[in-house]
């Protein structure tokens, strides 16, 4: 029989509360987005094809596009942005303690 795996009293690695409830709230951000940029995304398409009599199309084609962005590149920047904050916290973080040894 094989030995069951030691456990180890000081863990590895322990998530920050702090930082996990910001990371699930970008998260939740970033999906609410996306959701609204797709529905923007299929209303230009029926505008745009002129389902909806009274709206020109190019009202529709502007939804697309802005639909699309939000769709894909407002989510990419939030990311980028929530990253560089903390890669810029860390940085500061150990800056000052190095300066407290």
């Amino acid at each position: 029989m094989t030995k069951p795996p030691e456990k180890y009293d000081d863990p590895i690695y322990v998530a920050d509360p702090e930082k996990e409830k910001q990371a699930k709230t970008l998260h939740f951000m970033v999906s609410i987005i996306r959701l609204l940029g797709v529905a923007i995304l299929m209303l230009g398409i029926v505008i745009a094809l002129g389902r909806l009599a009274g709206i020109p199309a190019a009202v529709g084609y502007v939804l697309v596009v802005l639909g699309l962005a939000q769709t894909w590149v407002i989510p990419f920047v939030m990311v980028r942005s929530f990253v560089k904050r903390q890669v810029a916290e860390q940085a500061e973080k150990e800056a000052a303690d190095e300066k407290i040894l």
